[in-house]
C-alpha cells in the first residue's frame, strides 16, 4: 500500500531547524583538535595517512639504497686497483701511467667523492613528512587515547598485563602492545599521578625490552631512563626497597651517570631515616550500578514480553513491528529489525563527511562544549534531507505515535577508541534552560537506532532501574524522558558504556513535547494514571 508523504509545510520550521543546528554545533569550531580517537571512521583516515607515510619512507630507503649501490660498486673497483698497487708499490709506481693515474685520482676523484657524500639524500621525503604533520595526532589526541584505555580498563575491571598481551575482557586477540606503547601509557599515568597504574605499565615495557624483541634504532628506548622512571613511580607508592633495586639496575646500565648515582644515594638515606614507611596499596575502584550494567551483571528477571505492534499507527495494521517491552516505569521498548542494512549503509555514507566531535550543553556557559564525558563524533541530518530521512521520521511516528513536527533533527554518531557517553538525562532542566524548551517544549522521548553490532562493550545502561540494552544492528530502543505531569523522569538516567572492541554507530531522534499535547496529554499526577 503506497503511503502519502507529508512535507513539512512551514518556512518557520526550516528557520527553527537551522537555528537549532547552529546552536547544537556551536562551540565546536573553536576547538581545533581533530579528536582522532573519538570515532573509528576518523581513525580510518589515519590509517590511510600512515600507509602514505610508509610509502614515503620506502621511497627514502630506495634513494639511500641507490646511493649505497653506487658507492659500493666503485669501492669494489677502487679496492681492486689499490690492492694491486700495494702488492708491489715500487713496481706499480715505476710505471708512469700508474703514477699519473694515482696523482690524478688523489687530486680529482676524492674531491668528487667528497661532494657526492655531502649531497643530501631524501630531502623530498623529509619535506613530505613535515607536510603531513598537521594530519598526525597531537598531544591532546595522545591524552584522549590514554583516557580511553583507562576507561576500558576500569569500567570492565581488566588486568594491565592481560591488556598488554591482547586479552580483552576474557577474549584473546592477535595483537599486543610493544615497549613503546606500554611506556607511553606508563608516562600518561605518571603525568596523571596515578602511580599504581604507572608502575604496572612501565613494568610491562621493561618485560618487553628484556625479551627477544627489538626496536628500530631511531625508536630505541633508553633502558636506564625507563628503569629510572619506574623507580620514581615505585617511590611515589612508598615502595622504597623495590625502587632501590630498580635504581641499582639503572646505574649498572649507566655506570657514570651522576644523576642516577645521586638519586640512589638519596633513596638509601630515605630508607635509613624512614624505615617504617608502609607501601601504598593499589586499590581498584569498586563497581557501581553503571559499571555492573556495562559488564552485563544486571539481574535478568523481566516478566515482560514481546509483541507485534500493530496499533500505534494505521500503517502498522498492514506492517506490524516486532516490539519487546523492557520497562513500564519509565516506559521503554525495543524494536527489532526496524531499519534495513541498505538504510544503515546510506545513513553512514551521509554522516561520514560531516562528522564532528560531539558536544554537551553547559548550563553554566549556556553553550555546547567538548567534554571528556562524551567521546564520539556526530552529524546532524535534516528531516527533509532526502527520501531516507523522510522515511525514517515517518517510521519513528509509527513506532511512537508522536508527531515529529518541531522535534530535533536525526543525529548520527560513531564511537571510537573507548567511546562512551557518561551518565546523563536527555531532558533539559526547563528552569535553567528555558530558551531551549520555550518553542517546542522538552524532550518527551528518545529513539535510539543501533546501526552496527558491537563485538564487546558499548551497551546503553539505565543504572537507576538496572536495565541494559546491548547494540544489535537493526534494532532501536525507545523510552519516555518525561513523566505524565511533564517533569523529567530521573529513572531515565542512562549512559553509553565504553566500546571495548568494535565500531559503534547509532542514530537518535529527540522528540519534543509541544506537538504531542493531544497524543500524550499532561496529567496532574502520574501516580493517578
Amino acid at each position: 500500500m503506497a503511503r502519502k508523504i507529508v512535507h513539512l509545510p512551514s518556512w518557520k520550521l526550516i528557520f527553527v531547524a537551522t537555528a537549532l543546528l547552529r546552536a547544537l554545533v556551536d562551540g565546536q569550531s573553536a576547538d581545533n583538535e581533530q579528536s582522532h580517537s573519538t570515532a573509528v571512521a576518523g581513525m580510518e583516515q589515519l590509517l590511510r595517512v600512515e600507509s602514505e607515510l610508509i610509502d614515503n619512507l620506502s621511497s627514502y630507503a630506495d634513494e639511500l639504497e641507490q646511493k649505497l649501490n653506487v658507492v659500493r660498486s666503485f669501492v669494489k673497483q677502487m679496492r681492486k686497483e689499490n690492492d694491486k698497487a700495494l702488492d708491489d708499490p715500487v713496481h706499480y709506481l715505476s710505471n708512469p701511467l700508474n703514477a699519473f693515474s694515482l696523482i690524478r685520482r688523489m687530486h680529482q676523484d676524492w674531491t668528487h667523492w667528497q661532494h657526492y657524500m655531502q649531497q643530501p639524500v631524501g630531502e623530498q621525503q623529509v619535506s613530505y613528512v613535515q607536510l603531513r604533520r598537521e594530519q598526525l595526532p597531537s598531544s591532546t589526541d595522545m591524552e584522549e587515547a590514554g583516557d580511553a584505555l583507562h576507561r576500558i580498563l576500569v569500567t570492565y575491571d581488566l588486568n594491565v598485563s592481560d591488556m598488554a598481551q591482547g586479552l580483552l575482557n576474557g577474549k584473546k586477540y592477535n595483537v599486543s602492545l610493544n615497549a613503546l606503547d606500554s611506556y607511553a601509557l606508563g608516562m600518561y599515568y605518571y603525568d596523571q599521578q596515578k602511580f599504581g597504574y604507572a608502575c604496572q605499565w612501565i613494568f610491562q615495557a621493561i618485560e618487553w625490552l628484556q625479551g627477544p624483541h627489538k626496536l628500530p634504532l631511531p625508536l630505541e628506548l633508553d633502558r636506564a631512563e625507563v628503569f629510572h622512571v619506574y623507580a620514581e613511580a615505585l617511590i611515589k607508592m612508598n615502595r622504597y626497597k623495590d625502587a632501590l633495586q630498580v635504581l641499582h639496575t639503572a646505574a649498572t646500565l649507566k655506570k657514570d651517570n651522576l644523576k642516577l648515582l645521586l638519586r640512589k644515594s638519596e633513596l638509601e638515606t630515605l630508607i635509613r631515616t624512614e624505615p617504617n614507611v608502609v607501601p601504598k596499596k593499589f586499590i581498584t575502584p569498586q563497581a557501581q550500578a553503571y559499571e555492573r550494567g556495562c559488564r552485563g551483571q544486571y539481574p535478568q528477571n523481566s516478566k515482560l514480553h514481546c509483541v507485534y505492534n500493530s496499533t500505534t499507527s494505521a500503517f502498522l495494521r498492514l506492517a506490524p513491528l516486532k516490539m519487546e517491552l523492557i520497562s513500564l516505569d519509565p516506559y521503554m521498548v525495543i524494536y527489532h529489525d526496524v531499519i534495513a542494512p541498505s538504510e544503515i549503509s546510506e545513513l553512514q555514507s551521509l554522516a561520514v563527511p560531516g562528522l564532528k566531535r560531539a558536544t554537551v550543553f553547559s548550563q553554566q556557559s549556556m553553550r555546547n562544549q567538548v567534554v571528556k564525558t562524551r567521546t564520539s563524533k556526530v552529524t546532524w541530518l535534516l528531516d527533509t534531507l532526502n527520501q531516507l530521512t523522510i522515511r525514517l521520521n515517518r517510521r519513528i511516528t509509527d513506532m511512537t505515535g508522536f508527531d515529529m513536527y518541531g522535534s530535533e533533527m536525526l543525529q548520527v554518531m560513531n564511537y571510537g577508541l573507548g567511546g562512551h557517553y557518561d551518565k546523563h538525562y536527555d531532558y533539559f532542566n526547563s528552569s535553567v534552560a528555558a530558551d531551549l524548551t520555550r518553542l517546542n517544549g522538552d524532550r518527551i522521548a528518545t529513539v535510539l537506532f543501533y546501526l552496527t553490532d558491537v563485538e564487546q562493550g558499548g551497551a546503553t545502561v539505565f543504572p537507576n532501574i538496572e536495565k541494559a540494552v546491548f547494540p544489535k544492528s537493526g534494532t532501536a530502543v525507545v523510552w519516555y524522558n518525561l513523566r505524565h505531569d511533564g517533569n523529567g523522569d530521573p529513572q531515565t538516567l542512562h549512559a553509553a558504556c565504553p566500546v571495548i572492541v568494535g565500531s559503534k554507530w547509532v542514530c537518535n531522534k529527540w522528540i519534543r513535547e509541544r506537538q504531542q499535547v493531544f497524543r500524550r496529554p499532561c496529567l496532574a499526577n502520574s501516580k493517578n494514571v
